[in-house]
This record gives C-alpha cells, structure tokens and sequence, in this order.
C-alpha cells in the first residue's frame, strides 16, 4: 500500500482513547511514539479526565490532535469520536490499556494491502507481571472472537500460550476485540461505526464486526500482529461507578444479531 493517500493525507491516523488513568496513557504513548512516522497522524481522545496530570502528559505529543470532555460519555461513543478525528484511509483504535510491540504497526499495515480485509485485530497477551489468575501472565488473551455451541461470543484459546501453534493461525474470525484494531475509513463510516447504544460498552465490537461483514467485508485476526492487553484497566480508575450492564447489551446485540450466529469455536481447535 502507498504510504501516503491520493488526497496527500497521511496513511494511517492512530488513535487512542484513555479515561482517567494517566499511567496507561503514558506507558501506551511511550511505546506508539519511537515507531512514528511522517506518514501517521496521532489523534488522542480523553473520555472525561481532563486532570492536570494529562496536561503534562500532552507535552510529549505537540503534533497530536487532542480532545478530551469533563463527562465520560461511554466506550463506543469515546471510539468514535477519536476515530472521526482524522481522515487518513486507515485507522488504528488503540485503547490507552494495550502495549503494541515494535513490529505491529508495520505488520497491520502490510496485512491491509490485502483489499478484501475490512477490519483486522491482532494477537493479544495478558501482561507478563499479572497475579490474577483469570488473567495468566504472559497468556493469551485474544486470538479473535468464536461463537460457542451455546450461540456466545467466547474468545477461543484464552490462557494458552502464545507460541502455540494453534495460536498462531491469522484467519477470518465473527469478530475482534474493540481494544485494538486497524480499519478501513471508508467502510467505518458505511458501517456506522461503535453503535452507541451499548453504553459503557461490551458487544458493540461484535456488532461492528458483524456489520462490517454483512457490508461484503471480511474480519481478520493476524496472529504475526501482537501487543499486551491489561484488559479493562481503565475502567478500574471509577471504582464508584456502577459497571457495564452486560445482559442488558447482551439482549442488544441479540436482538440484531441472534438469528445470524453460527458455531464457530470448534474452527480453533
């Protein structure tokens, strides 16, 4: 793909949403800002944390665009908007939790030379020094959605390792987690981006997904693409806040989608 646009835009807008946690927006920066290139725009969007601590850490990234409001108005919402900041024909979503490895970038973008790829996600791993044991250390984390036996999105292979053969396969999958994927701005915006009605968030990937491929697009998970996902730390930074009403959106995404889920889960065994 050429690394620059024919409307002389730059190739790929990264963007990344952080909430509160400063600590993860400056781990993520740090890594994102040494594979920078001419070619890539950096948008940021802070979903209800303008603190002090954030004005320093602005200072590290004069080039980027920044946005940030005083009301957390929800994950899919917070996506959207960082990702209608740019124009670029490629968007990287990078939520402040994920650590992309230094090879990542340049692998998603090869990957979306392919034309038939609408959406891609990468290999995920749970961070080498985690102690919960529903997040093993230096595990797998996501290798792409499935949908079980029971018609629920699961993610397969969760907790394996990451050199396992089996976790190595890039493929078409139902779906990739919102956490962090490259896509196509054309087909974003004919698929309407995160459906805001989920809230604080959950299922508004799948549904994305699954519209994505209803548009004739395929879902791709690339497995030669990897970062470290702390998985919902920024949720942690609202303790009082009450959580994401899972069966609520559950029963949304349902409602859209249900009649068209297939099992899949046993394609990763």
């Amino acid at each position: 793909m050429s690394r620059k646009s024919n409307q002389g835009t730059s190739l790929l807008d990264i963007c990344v949403l952080t909430a509160g946690r400063v600590d993860l927006f400056n781990k993520c920066i740090d890594i994102i800002l040494p594979v920078m290139k001419p070619e890539y725009s950096l948008y940021v969007f802070n979903n209800g944390s303008p603190s002090p601590e954030y004005t320093e850490a602005y200072k590290k990234i004069p080039d980027a665009k920044i946005k940030q409001t005083n009301q957390n108005i929800g994950y899919p919402a917070g996506a959207n908007t960082v990702i209608r900041m740019g124009n670029s024909p490629l968007a990287l979503f990078v939520s402040d939790d994920i650590y992309l490895d230094s090879t990542t970038i340049d692998t998603l973008l090869m990957r979306m030379d392919d034309p038939s790829i609408g959406i891609c996600g990468l290999k995920l791993i749970f961070p080498k020094d985690s102690t919960d044991p529903n997040r093993p250390a230096g595990k797998v984390q996501h290798v792409g959605h499935a949908i079980n036996i029971g018609a629920q999105i699961v993610h397969p292979l969760i907790g394996w390792s990451p050199e396992n053969p089996k976790c190595c396969v890039s493929r078409d999958v139902i779906s990739v987690t919102g956490a962090c994927f490259i896509i196509r701005r054309k087909i974003y915006q004919l698929a309407g981006g995160f459906n805001e009605s989920y809230g604080k968030g959950y299922f508004e990937d799948v549904d994305l997904c699954m519209t994505i491929k209803k548009l004739g697009h395929r879902v791709f998970i690339d497995t030669d693409a990897t970062a470290t996902h702390g998985v919902a730390e920024t949720f942690k930074v609202r303790k009082d806040d009450p959580p994401p009403d899972l069966r609520h959106n559950y029963g949304i995404f349902q409602s859209r989608w249900g009649k068209y889920l297939q099992w899949t889960d046993y394609q990763f065994m």
